[in-house]
Order: structure tokens, then sequence, then C-alpha cells
């Protein structure tokens, strides 16, 4: 069974977080897993206690109501100071296998990704995260994999499959071949027929890394275009019914190398799908 963690702020981004874990508890038929709260302790000693007793009377309750939906009860675990460094600490003291957040507003969500909390935490505790974005009325029905030869992107197929967030007979993928300007293919003696030779060894080589990790896709579920990353997963998006997109990390660099940086943080700040970031192990 898969070993959950969430982080709640007790919002109601949070909330969303909270049931699909419970979705995800009772769909594997309970097992163990907890609730973090991190309270800020940059404030006087007795305003940091009142809130730490506050939000452990707030979530024991909480973890009682969820206990009836999800059939297993979730450790509470409340603490104060840098909020990374209790995550990692916290993920490290449960064995967490998986970290579930809610969503932070539009307008911090690329800050909440890279360089802040939630990147510090991947990267020092490795753990694959699921960003929840809104209500939770079904279990994930379709993956999208952001994908390119990486090792790293492969290892996030792997994972994602192997904590039951990736269905390997219905995922899609997209990768794309990023172009050279008009102006260096016409030095370089490339043409459309350059690019298009490219673009189906790049599907080819796509299939079988896949294959060699136990995922058969079929090329009918796999879009390869040429384009930039961002445009070619955003028009992939738009064009399946995914509800779920798999992200690949590096621990050191963030979201990376199928997807830099920038256009990771793009991708999550303007789509509303929900997304596993998985960093490779350690």
């Amino acid at each position: 069974m898969i070993k959950i963690m969430v982080a709640t702020d007790l919002s109601e981004r949070s909330a969303h977080a909270l049931q699909r874990a419970v979705q995800l508890i009772r769909r594997q038929g309970g097992g163990e897993w907890t609730l973090v709260h991190v309270v800020d302790d940059d404030a006087p000693a007795e305003h940091v206690a009142s809130q730490l007793q506050q939000a452990e009377t707030l979530l024991h309750a909480q973890a009682e109501r969820l206990a009836e939906q999800a059939g297993s009860k979730p450790r509470v675990v409340v603490g104060s100071g840098d909020a990374a460094e209790v995550l990692v600490e916290s993920a490290q003291g449960c064995g967490a296998q998986l970290l579930v957040v809610g969503a932070h507003r539009k307008s911090s969500l690329r800050d909440f990704f890279v360089g802040t909390t939630l990147e510090r935490v991947v990267r020092a505790s490795h753990l694959p995260v699921l960003r929840v974005n809104g209500p939770v009325t079904h279990e994930y029905r379709h993956a999208l994999l952001a994908l390119d030869l990486s090792r790293i992107s492969l290892h996030a197929a792997a994972r994602a499959r192997d904590l039951g967030l990736l269905d390997a007979q219905s995922f899609e993928a997209a990768s794309a071949l990023e172009p050279v300007s008009a102006g260096m293919m016409v030095e370089a003696g490339m043409s459309a027929q350059v690019l298009e030779t490219q673009r189906e060894e790049l599907r080819k080589q796509l299939v079988e890394r896949l294959g060699q990790e136990g995922l058969n896709l079929t090329q009918a579920r796999l879009k390869v275009e040429i384009g930039s990353p961002e445009l070619v997963i955003e028009d992939a998006l738009k064009r399946s019914s995914a509800d779920l997109l798999v992200l690949g990390t590096h621990a050191r660099e963030g979201v990376s190398r199928l997807v830099l940086g920038s256009v990771a943080s793009r991708l999550l700040a303007t789509q509303d799908v929900d997304a596993l970031i998985v960093p490779p192990t350690r």
C-alpha cells in the first residue's frame, strides 16, 4: 500500500487535496496516511503556541471525519518553523511515498513551484508530489505523460504507474521535437522532410524506451509534434480528456529537462488539470 502525506493549510484548496487522498486511500483498501500542518514561527511565542493548539484541535476532529470516508484514520502532525524543513522531516518520519498538496492561487503558483517551499521539499525528500487543482469528482481516468528520451522522463512514467496514477492501458504521452530557426534550417540544408523523418525516429525511440519500462504505448496514444514543449503539451491537453499531467523533474534544478523550469511553471500556472511531479530517486 502507498503511504500518503497531505500538506494542509486548512484552506479550501487543501480540502481538495484531502479529498483526493481519501479517494486514493479508499481505493487501495486503507493504509497509512498523515495530515501535516505547519505554523509560521515568525511571531511571538504565545501566538505560535495558540496557533499550534488550534490547528491540532481542528485536524484531530477532521481526522475522525476523514477516517469514516477513507476507511483509515490519518495521523496528525502539526509543527512550527520552516515549512519545507517540517514537511521533509515529517515525510521521512512517516515513510511517505507520495505528497499531496492543493494548488496555490494562480498568481503565486509559479513562485510556489520554482525556488520555494515545494521545490525545496521535492529536492530534499525526492518525493513525488500530486498537485490537486479542484474538487474531486472521480478517480483519475486518463493521464497525459510529458515525455522525452531522458531517464528522468521515463522514471516519471514508471513511478506514476507504480503509484496507481497512470493506467498503462489508457495513458497518452506528448513529446516535442524543437525546431531550429528557418535560417538555420536552410544553412544546415534541412527540409520539412528531414524534420518529419526526425519526428518519426523520435516516436519510435520513445515507444521502445517506454516498452523497456514495461509500458506499452501504441503510436496512436503518442503525440510527437514539432514545436516548443510548452505549446505541444498545452495542445495535447486541449485535445485529450486527460485529468492528470505527469512531469519528470531533476532534483537539483526543479522541473526539467522535458519542460524546462520556466515552461513547467507556466504549464502549472495556466492549466487546470491536476499534476504529478516526479523527481528521480536517491
